[in-house]
């Protein structure tokens, strides 16, 4: 579900993304699909500046905003990726939890149009989890977060 697009800096230069804590901060891009103001590149350049770093060889996911549309919930998040390769995803399933681990809703998204992640970076992403994918009675405006739904082999 792109709505705009726009690329930033890349990825270019692994050693300044490797802090000495084997931390990574990854770069901020945008899809090439979605065309952002420059107050939305501010406002999301602020929510990158304050994600936590992440080990190397890492894919994660952090929900920054939610938006109500009738019964529905928009969620825009980042997608990082702390590999030293680019990423590409396919079909995942991601949950919406609370604060206690909660299932609030879930649902399957197919994120081929996303394209790829390139390496050592973050890009942010909109979802869209419509009524019939709730789980629970309500969605909190605080205290949830999305995250992938892992299934064991």
């Amino acid at each position: 579900m792109s709505l705009f697009g726009k690329r930033d800096n890349a990825a270019s230069d692994v050693h300044e993304l490797l802090n000495q804590d084997d931390t990574i901060h990854t770069a901020l891009m945008f899809h090439k699909g979605w065309e952002i103001s420059k107050q939305e590149e501010y406002v999301y350049k602020f929510h990158h500046k304050r994600l936590p770093a992440l080990k190397p060889n890492q894919i994660s996911i952090s929900g920054i905003k939610l938006t109500r549309v009738e019964d529905d919930v928009i969620i825009v998040a980042f997608l990082r990726n702390s590999i030293e390769k680019a990423v590409r995803f396919d079909i995942v399933d991601l949950l919406l939890v609370d604060g206690d681990g909660k299932f609030l809703a879930k649902k399957t998204f197919d994120l081929t149009e996303l394209g790829e992640i390139p390496a050592l970076s973050c890009m942010p992403w909109r979802f869209l989890f419509e009524e019939e994918d709730m789980l629970a009675e309500s969605i909190p405006d605080e205290g949830w977060k999305i995250a992938f739904e892992w299934k064991g082999k």
